[in-house]
């Protein structure tokens, strides 16, 4: 099955210091929900995005006037407020109240690293774990799905720098509360993000590992298309190694498969011809010996890392794209629904890249159906998913609110997603995504 190009996937490179490239997926995001006018306080405020003002916290609230009076020469105002402006600052002016209410909070801290980060023309998100700060240049420079993926992508690693939405590089700054991280501030970068691949691009020998099936061996050919390859599962070196001391690059397969004798024979010719083009994959599994080991040591410096496809579920919608045949002329490209997409998402892709492969293609050359491929035409395993899923923080937060509202509504669902702000229907469908 033909594989993406290189460039596609993030990798972990040592010994190189650019960072590599995420690719957009496809996420649902979290409901909009209605504001009440001026309320008290905010139930499931993390359930919404919240678009504060452009102004200062100080702003909202102007100081009072000397003069009760109005200067004779001031002209009556002309301009008639926007119907839903009163209902913006009501909603901002009482989340801002809610927050400098608790003083030294995660909220409270969010919000005033939030308005620290806007002072330039670059979109600016923050994410804690009840909390989702968007102003209105990121509202509009990312759809709900990208804003979705960037916050379950920063809230799952904190300590992250930077990473890619939409095509888009985001530096991330996290928020602190002591020793504790409460959340990340997201700011996005104008510039287009290199391509995954130039980081590869660092002189050989290079040792490129991962799981089964995540594109080891695709990735040595990326980077040397016109390399020999040999397979240490299925035959010896041979004369390979003279082939390796003129100068021709030689990509190894199975590095974990070579025999004691093979491996003492890669050891020695590193040691003469540090520099020799060797491209290794190899799969980590058997603890290996020490003959070996010397040579994964050796390699170690310049070693490129691909992840579990189970790890990057947000690039799955992107590869899609890369891994379904080219349609004939005059027909569409292959699309995906949103149900399908998060029964792929789920699925914990053993096979990884590969077994991804075998899906996209079996559906293709199967399928009678027109339009977007559903979840009741993927394969059994894909569409069952597993048994239990990890929340997200969002998620997580999302249930608590939903629990919180249905005991104090006595259960009634109709009455705990109209004080949510949220469809019933959307209710029912977040429970049942909760429960699987």
């Amino acid at each position: 099955a033909h594989l993406p190009d290189a460039h596609l996937w993030p990798v972990r490179l040592a010994g190189v210091d650019s960072a590599p490239a995420q690719l957009p997926g496809v996420e649902s995001a979290p409901p909009r929900l209605a504001a009440a006018p001026a309320p008290a306080h905010l139930p499931a405020a993390h359930l919404a995005d919240t678009h504060l003002p452009d102004t200062h916290p100080s702003a909202a609230h102007p100081a009072p006037s000397h003069s009760a009076t109005p200067h004779p020469s001031a002209a009556p105002h002309s301009a008639t407020p926007h119907p839903s402006a009163a209902l913006a600052e009501a909603t901002a002016a009482a989340l801002e109240a809610e927050l400098l209410a608790r003083s030294a909070t995660p909220e409270r801290l969010l919000l005033d690293a939030y308005l620290s980060a806007r002072t330039g023309d670059r979109p600016v998100a923050a994410f804690g774990g009840h909390s989702r700060l968007v102003d209105e240049l990121a509202a509009r420079a990312l759809t709900p799905e990208d804003l979705h993926r960037l916050e379950r992508a920063a809230l799952k690693d904190p300590e992250a720098r930077q990473l890619t939405v939409a095509g888009r590089s985001v530096d991330l700054t996290p928020v602190r509360q002591g020793e504790a991280t409460v959340g990340v501030v997201a700011v996005l970068n104008p510039a287009p993000v290199r391509s995954g691949a130039e980081p590869c691009r660092t002189r050989p020998p290079l040792l490129i590992t991962g799981e089964r099936g995540t594109g080891k061996t695709t990735l040595a050919r990326e980077l040397a298309p016109h390399a020999r390859t040999v397979d240490a599962a299925e035959s010896e070196l041979g004369d390979a190694v003279d082939h390796l001391t003129t100068g021709h690059p030689l990509i190894l397969r199975h590095a974990e498969r070579l025999t004691p004798p093979d491996t003492a024979t890669l050891n020695s010719l590193l040691d003469t011809h540090p520099t020799a083009p060797l491209y290794v994959t190899y799969t980590p599994g058997t603890p290996p010996g020490p003959c070996l080991q010397r040579l994964l040591d050796v390699l170690a410096a310049r070693t490129i890392t691909l992840p579990a496809l189970r790890e990057r579920p947000e690039d799955i919608a992107e590869l899609l794209k890369t891994l379904a045949p080219k349609p004939p002329a005059g027909h569409p490209p292959l699309t995906w629904s949103l149900d399908a997409l998060r029964a792929l998402e789920r699925h914990p892709w053993p096979g990884n890249l590969t077994e991804l492969a075998h899906v996209v293609h079996a559906l293709v050359q199967g399928r009678r159906l027109t339009g977007p491929v559903r979840k009741a035409e993927l394969p059994d395993a894909v569409r069952e998913g597993p048994a239990h899923r990890p929340l997200s923080p969002m998620e997580d937060a999302e249930r608590t609110a939903i629990l919180q509202a249905l005991k104090r509504h006595g259960g009634n669902k109709a009455r705990a997603a109209s004080a949510l702000g949220i469809g019933r229907a959307t209710l029912y469908r977040k429970l049942r995504s909760y429960r699987g």
